[in-house]
This record gives C-alpha cells, sequence and structure tokens, in this order.
C-alpha cells in the first residue's frame, strides 16, 4: 500500500518539477546550516546527480522525481556551504573570536538598506569592506553585514547616514542576539560614525527617498497615530507614531494589516491597469482583425504588462524591499506576465519559484521571520481555505455572507499555517485573529485606495489631500478602536514565552500537519480544491455561489463605505465651521517625556477663531503628537505660530516633528550662535517648506491674534557668547491676553546672566505685574539667586514650574519610567499658590468674561 500511495504521489509531482526543486533545495540549506559540510565535499556527489537527472529524467518514470530532488538537495547544500561565514577566514564573524575583538574597531562599509527604528535607535544595516584594529593605521579586506545602533527618532536624516551612504564606524564589535538571522556577523551600538561619501544605486536612493516623502505627506494630512497605520497599510513603514500599536496588531493576529502583502500588490497593479484596459480588452469580432492589427492590439496588451510590472517593482522598492515585499512583489510579477506568455498561473508552482529565487540570491532568507510568515501564510491560504470553507458555506447564502465566509476561512487557514512561527517571533498566540481580521479585513480595499488619493492628491494640492484625509480618517480611527477592543477581550491571547523545546515544538507541529494533509488529500482531495470561477463552491453538491454575486456585495460593501465616509466628511465640515465662532482663550502646558526618561516642556495656545500658537514641543515626536492630535480637532492641519524658546533638545525635538507635519504660518526662535546639528535640521525643515522665518530680539511686540499680544522680554542684541549659551539667550516671552498677564521664563530662570538682565527689563516695564509665571527648571538642581528676587518684584498669583530630567542617549533602546525628585525653593510670603508639574501632565489656563481660570488636566 505504501508503494501504491509513493507511486501515485511521484507521478503527480512529475507535473510540477519546481516544486519538487524548490523542496529539495530548501531541505539542502537547511541541512548545510545545521551540519556545516565543506563545500568540496558536494561538490562531486553534486556533478553527479546532475548528470543523472539529466540522463535519467524522460527515461525512468519513478526515479526522475527523487534525482531532481537529490540534485536540488545537494545543490542547496553547496550553495549554503559556500555562503556561510563561518567557513570564512574573511567574515567579519571571524573577528568576534580574535584577540583583538576587545579592543575599538574602526569599520569601513556601505549602508546597503534603508534605516529602520527600533525603539529609539536608528538601526543601519552595514555590508564590511575593510576592518582596522589599530585606529585606521593598517587595513584589513573583511565583508559581512553588520547592525549598527545609532541615536535618533527620524528615519528620514539629510544630516545623518542613508541608503548608499560610505561610512566609517569607531566602536566595539559585539556578537548578535540569538534571535538575529544567521548572515548578521555582529553589532555596534552607539558607536562614532561619519559619513565620507554619497553612493549607492541610484534609482534605489530615488525610490527610498520617494517612500519617506510620502510618509511625511500622509502625517501631514491626518492626525496621529492614524496617520501612522495608514503608512504602514499602504508602505509598510514602521514610523514612531506606531510603536505603541503594534503589540495590539500582533496579539490580535492582525500584524498583515501593516506589513507588505500579494493583496496590496495585486490591488495597484490593477488600478494601473483600469486606465488602459478598454484598450486592452478581447472584442468578440477579434477573430476578423488582420494581422497587422492583431499585432497592434498586441503592443496594448504588452504596454499594460510592462506598466504593471514596473509598478509591482516600484511598489516592492517604496515597501521596504523586504523578505515579504520581495516576495509578494515576485508573485505578483508572475500573475501578470503568465497570461502574456500564455502560460496558465499556478500558485504552487509561483510560491516555489519565488522561494527558489530569493533563497539563490541569499540562502539566509529562509531565517527571516517576515518571510516564513508570508511564504507560509500564502502556502496556507492556497492549500486550506477551501478546507474552511465547507463547513461555513451555509453563511454565504445570507446577505454579505460571502464575504464573511472568505475572511473566516482565509484567516484560519493562515493562521494555522503560521501558528508556530508567529508563537516564536511574537512569544504569543492570538486566540480572537478570526473576529479581529472580522472586522477589519473588509477595509483594507478602501484604505489602500484613500492612501494612494491622498498620495497622488497631495502632489497637487495639499488642500486636496487634507480633505481626502478626512475621510480616510472614520475607517482608520474605527480598525485602531476594533483591535485594541478584541485585543483587552479575555483571553485574547496567550504568552509562549519560556516554554521550553518552542523549537522541537514547532517541526513536530508542522510534522502532524503535513500527515494530516497527506491523509486528508488521498481520502477526499476534492476537499483541498476550489474555483475560482464560482468563488466559493459548495463541495459535493451541485449549488454554488455565483462569482457575480460575490462581486455584488464586495461592491454594495464598499459603496456603503464611500457613502458612509462622505456622511461623516459633511457632518465634519459642519463641525469645523461651527468651531470657527468660540470665544475665549485656551492655554495648555505640557510636561512631556520621552522613552528614554528625559523631559521637556511644550506649550499649545489655542486663540479665538481657530488660531494656535505652539511653543516648543518637548523631547519626544511621538508624545507631542498624541497631545496635539488630541488637543486639536480632525481639521486643524496648521500652526498658526510655532515659536522655539531655546535649541536645546528637551524642546526642539517635538518641535521638529510639528513643523514636517503641520502647516505652519510663522516660525519663530531667539537664534543660536553655534548652531548644532538638530538645530541646522529645523532651520532646514522651514527653509524646504518655505515658512516664514523671524529671530526675535528685546522690545520686539508681536500679535498672533485679537486681544492677544507677545512682548520678547530677553534675549538682546547681540547675543551673549560663552557659558551656557542655550539658556543664556533663551527666549523670554510675556503673553498679554485681557484680564491675564502671562511671564513665559522658561530655561531663562536657571540662568544667571539672563535673570539679571530681566530684573532691569522687566522693572522698566510698563505693563504690569503678572499673573502667572511659567518656569522650567532640572531636577537636582538650584536655581540662581535671582531666580528669587525676580518673583518678588513680579509678585505673581501663581507660579508654575516644569522639571526636567536629562539622561544619556545610550539608553534610548530601553523605555524607562520617569521618577523626578522632590525640589523646592523659597517663594515669596505672599505667593497665592505653588505648582510642581511633572510629566506626563498638563496645566490649562482659559480666558473667560469673569477673568481667568487654571486647572490640572490629562495630557
Amino acid at each position: 500500500m505504501s508503494l501504491l500511495l509513493l507511486r501515485e504521489a511521484l507521478l503527480r509531482l512529475r507535473k510540477l518539477p519546481l516544486i519538487v526543486a524548490c523542496s529539495g533545495w530548501l531541505a539542502g540549506i537547511l541541512l548545510a546550516y545545521w551540519l556545516q559540510p565543506p563545500s568540496l565535499w558536494l561538490l562531486l556527489p553534486l556533478l553527479a546527480t546532475v548528470l543523472a537527472t539529466v540522463i535519467g529524467w524522460r527515461r525512468w518514470e519513478m526515479a526522475g522525481e527523487l534525482l531532481l530532488f537529490l540534485s536540488a538537495l545537494l545543490g542547496g547544500a553547496w550553495h549554503m556551504a559556500l555562503a556561510d561565514p563561518r567557513h570564512d577566514p574573511q567574515a567579519v564573524v571571524s573577528l568576534l573570536h580574535s584577540p583583538a575583538r576587545t579592543s575599538e574597531m574602526v569599520v569601513r562599509g556601505e549602508v546597503s538598506a534603508p534605516p529602520a527604528l527600533e525603539g529609539h535607535a536608528r538601526r543601519l544595516t552595514v555590508s564590511v569592506a575593510e576592518v582596522s584594529s589599530d585606529g585606521g593605521l593598517h587595513w584589513q579586506p573583511r565583508h559581512g553585514e553588520i547592525a549598527v545602533f545609532t541615536s535618533g527618532t527620524l528615519l528620514d536624516d539629510p544630516y545623518g547616514p542613508a541608503y548608499g551612504d560610505e561610512v566609517l564606524l569607531r566602536g566595539h564589535l559585539v556578537p548578535p542576539a540569538s534571535n538575529d538571522a544567521p548572515d548578521l556577523q555582529a553589532l555596534m551600538v552607539f558607536p562614532r560614525l561619519s559619513v565620507r561619501q554619497r553612493g549607492g544605486n541610484p534609482l534605489l536612493a530615488l525610490l527610498y527617498t520617494l517612500r519617506f516623502r510620502l510618509a511625511a505627506l500622509i502625517a501631514r494630512a491626518l492626525p496621529q497615530p492614524e496617520a501612522a497605520l495608514l503608512v504602514a497599510i499602504l508602505l509598510g513603514l514602521r514610523t514612531p507614531a506606531l510603536q505603541p500599536l503594534t503589540p495590539l496588531f500582533n496579539v490580535t493576529g492582525t500584524a498583515h494589516l501593516i506589513v507588505p502583502s500579494g493583496f496590496k500588490v495585486t490591488l495597484l497593479a490593477g488600478l494601473i491597469a483600469l486606465p488602459l484596459q478598454p484598450l486592452a480588452r478581447q472584442k468578440p469580432d477579434d477573430w476578423r482583425l488582420l494581422p497587422a492589427q492583431r499585432r497592434r492590439s498586441q503592443r496594448w496588451l504588452w504596454l499594460l504588462c510592462l506598466l504593471q510590472l514596473l509598478t509591482i517593482a516600484a511598489y516592492t522598492v517604496l515597501s521596504g524591499a523586504g523578505p515579504a515585499a520581495l516576495r509578494a512583489g515576485f508573485m505578483g510579477a508572475l500573475l501578470v506576465l503568465a497570461p502574456r506568455l500564455g502560460r496558465n498561473y499556478h500558485v504552487y508552482t509561483a510560491l516555489a519559484a519565488t522561494a527558489l529565487a530569493m533563497s539563490f540570491v541569499d540562502p539566509f532568507i529562509l531565517w527571516d521571520s517576515g518571510f516564513q510568515l508570508s511564504f507560509l501564510g500564502t502556502w496556507g491560504i492556497v492549500l486550506l481555505a477551501p478546507l474552511f470553507t465547507r463547513p461555513l458555506l451555509r453563511l454565504a447564502h445570507f446577505p454579505a455572507g460571502a464575504l464573511l465566509v472568505e475572511s473566516l476561512a482565509v484567516t484560519l487557514a493562515a493562521q494555522i499555517a503560521t501558528l508556530p512561527v508567529f508563537a516564536l517571533t511574537f512569544a504569543q498566540l492570538s486566540f480572537v485573529a478570526p473576529l479581529a481580521n472580522l472586522l477589519t479585513v473588509p477595509l483594507l480595499e478602501l484604505l489602500l485606495l484613500l492612501g494612494v488619493a491622498i498620495c497622488l492628491l497631495g502632489a497637487v494640492g495639499f488642500p486636496l489631500a487634507v480633505v481626502v484625509g478626512w475621510l480616510a480618517w472614520f475607517p482608520l480611527h474605527y480598525v485602531i478602536g476594533a483591535v485594541a477592543l478584541c485585543a483587552r477581550l479575555p483571553l485574547a491571547w496567550l504568552s509562549t514565552a519560556g516554554w521550553p523545546l518552542s523549537l522541537p515544538l514547532a517541526w513536530g507541529y508542522y510534522a502532524v500537519l503535513a500527515g494530516a494533509l497527506g491523509l486528508g488529500w488521498r481520502s477526499c482531495p476534492s476537499l483541498f480544491v476550489s474555483s475560482p470561477e464560482n468563488g466559493l463552491k459548495q463541495t459535493g453538491t451541485n449549488r454554488s455561489l455565483p462569482g457575480k454575486e460575490h462581486g455584488r456585495y464586495r461592491g454594495l460593501l464598499l459603496g456603503g463605505q464611500v457613502a458612509l465616509a462622505l456622511l461623516l466628511l459633511l457632518a465634519t465640515g459642519l463641525r469645523a465651521l461651527l468651531s470657527q465662532e468660540s470665544a475665549g482663550l485656551v492655554l495648555t502646558l505640557f510636561s512631556l517625556a520621552s522613552p528614554s526618561g528625559n523631559t521637556g516642556p511644550a506649550m499649545l495656545v489655542q486663540m479665538a477663531r481657530g488660531g494656535v500658537l505652539l511653543i516648543d514641543g518637548g523631547p519626544d515626536a511621538t508624545a507631542l503628537a498624541q497631545v496635539l492630535d488630541h488637543r486639536l480637532p480632525l481639521w486643524q492641519r496648521r500652526i498658526d505660530w510655532l515659536v522655539l524658546s531655546t535649541p536645546l533638545l528637551s524642546h526642539l525635538t517635538g518641535l521638529q516633528d510639528a513643523a514636517s507635519r503641520f502647516e505652519i504660518g510663522q516660525a519663530l526662535d531667539g537664534g543660536v550662535l553655534h548652531p548644532g546639528t538638530a538645530y541646522a535640521l529645523w532651520r532646514r525643515t522651514l527653509r524646504e517648506d518655505g515658512v516664514p522665518y523671524q529671530t526675535l530680539r528685546q522690545g520686539q511686540v508681536l500679535s498672533p491674534g485679537p486681544s492677544l499680544r507677545l512682548e520678547v522680554l530677553w534675549p538682546p542684541s547681540p547675543l551673549h557668547r560663552g557659558g551656557d549659551e542655550a539658556r543664556n539667550n533663551a527666549l523670554v516671552l510675556r503673553l498679554v491676553a485681557p484680564g491675564l498677564h502671562l511671564l513665559l521664563l522658561g530655561e531663562a530662570a536657571q540662568s544667571a546672566y539672563a535673570l539679571s538682565g530681566l530684573l532691569t527689563a522687566v522693572g522698566s516695564s510698563s505693563t504690569g505685574q503678572d499673573n502667572v509665571v511659567l518656569a522650567t527648571l532640572t531636577a537636582g538642581q538650584q536655581p540662581p539667586p535671582a531666580f528669587s528676587r525676580l518673583l518678588e518684584l513680579l509678585h505673581p498669583s501663581l507660579l508654575v514650574v516644569n522639571v526636567t530630567t536629562h539622561r544619556s542617549p545610550a539608553v534610548a533602546q530601553k523605555p524607562v519610567a520617569v521618577r523626578t525628585g522632590e525640589w523646592s525653593f523659597i517663594v515669596p510670603s505672599g505667593l497665592k499658590h505653588r505648582f510642581l508639574l511633572r510629566a506626563p501632565a498638563a496645566f490649562t489656563l482659559q480666558t473667560g468674561p469673569t477673568g481667568w481660570s487654571f486647572g490640572l488636566a490629562a495630557p
């Protein structure tokens, strides 16, 4: 009986030689990595089996497949043995076992991939060319890839290294983590880095730059975190604002929404084909055409095919060109190209060809979790979805039941196929994946279309992109809410961290699954077959759900989504018009914290008739984005006045992000004598966006809005040189509104030079005493004595102190809880109130007909 089963299997596989070759090739790569055989030992057996396969393929009916499998097995093993860095004395990994591993290394190489964010550090993949262990006096040729972590939260940093740059690194090489891919040979954490020259493939560099530009455009058209979600869905780019949401998508089994997928590639290829479809569609009377006319029709078909292939290639690069994106792009290209070559598209063959090609270029791709999830998920959907469709077919006769059956079957099939890999990668098992996918996946098509529309319209006119952003906000907000709700359900997921024998359990799982599928295929092959013409087919009966009916329900769902979005857009527009008449002035002071432990202030002033003034931005872009998008309405994508009081990173980091995400009416600061990289980037962003910029000096008066005045009390001209220039020349403003005088002392409260000058300036001011004083002080440091003298002179009725902390950037990877110690100071005896503001916290001042009021609020 077993021989008969083997014979039947071999006869079936004879029609699919690529699948046989791919299976042997992948098995050979895995065996060679585990056994580590020398490449010379495999060369002679490889040549012998290849020769035997060529001779016996047509002569020996059953042995041909076995010989093909054995040839591919030896070929994959030989290819892996050549690529394994453990056999190469010139590989970087050999330095980790040399006596010089403890000394500082100087590495020269090229950034071979676009930067990625991990925590609050930038991760660079550097292809090494040369290494020196004596400070650069003598160089040794080395090759291999290392991961380099640098401080920074910007993906597209014009002053930092990018794809194709030749870099020089000075630091210590350390072994990679156990969960890193085997081709990653070493790590460098926060080395000294310098960019020597630009390089790389110019076309790839252009597409990577376009990727970041499109992400910035979406971030300007939408508030966070909806913008971060749309960027991940459309471009596969993980921005800092998405980090709090990523665990929710992981535990609910919806992580495929924020990574590249074949569905997105197919949809975008269809969008390109749509305008040319009437020209390429065959007509019933095409048989009457002359040969020249037929050739002309074929040209249109090939033009359409070429445009689709270029779109797929460009979108693959825009998605990051990672393993999952490459897999989706390769299979999408085969899907488009097969009809033009007169071949039928066979998904198993396409999947095998994709795995074979990608592993030939890089055999270590088999250890990439993105490739594993993408490959196994596609295989599971194709093989197992028809099996799960059968018990759900009764639901297909209800309205929109076909979409329900399809979503459940595809989700269950993908989850069964990727269960061990998902558990090993994310250390968790999701039990709410079917429900979460049912609630979110039907909106994926609409979100992709809206994302493409925002990018295209943003290039024509940004206001058009903002209007489409209003439409996209509602489904994006719904997706986030649905995923968060599913993640909070009881028993939504199970942690697998610390499970013993996890890897053997995974292999055992796939062995049992393969055995069960083999028995099921032998007993009832029709369970695993679905008809693409009939949509969801009832196996064993003559009843089926026609594809037209399935498409009609999909069209009705898409039409309903568009109608609802238009209705919500109308409601949003009416609300925006009504809110323009709101009166009063609201000032909110935020004490923001970054995951590294640094804290800093930001002040939002919401004026009457919708005007917005933002002073400083705190030390973290994500923290500022959260408070701004929570406080500002959806349609508010403009900040009228943007003010930087001091070039310290605790004030500038968030403000830099706000300058790139919002339309800015006017930018102000006090100037810098010796600008650093962060301040230079701030000025460059303003210049590239065409934002009007003004340097403020003592004595100037500005009018940001009606009944609102800003008086500049500091710094004088010229700026003070030497000492702590950032605080000595900090911008000090007095905000004057009806019934309220507010002194924004800021970082100048820690400068004896600035305080002594302010004592003279405030004493000669004719505006009278200030009701409120806002000061920024550093935890653990006493303010200068002039601070108390200034308070005695002003005699404010309210003093608000923002206590900041500063930590080394070397701890940026590990989030820590912010704990500021108690700080005390002498205040005038007549002071009525005293507040100590810590991060995260918000202090609100609001003016009204009877005066002003204050209170603490949630950030």
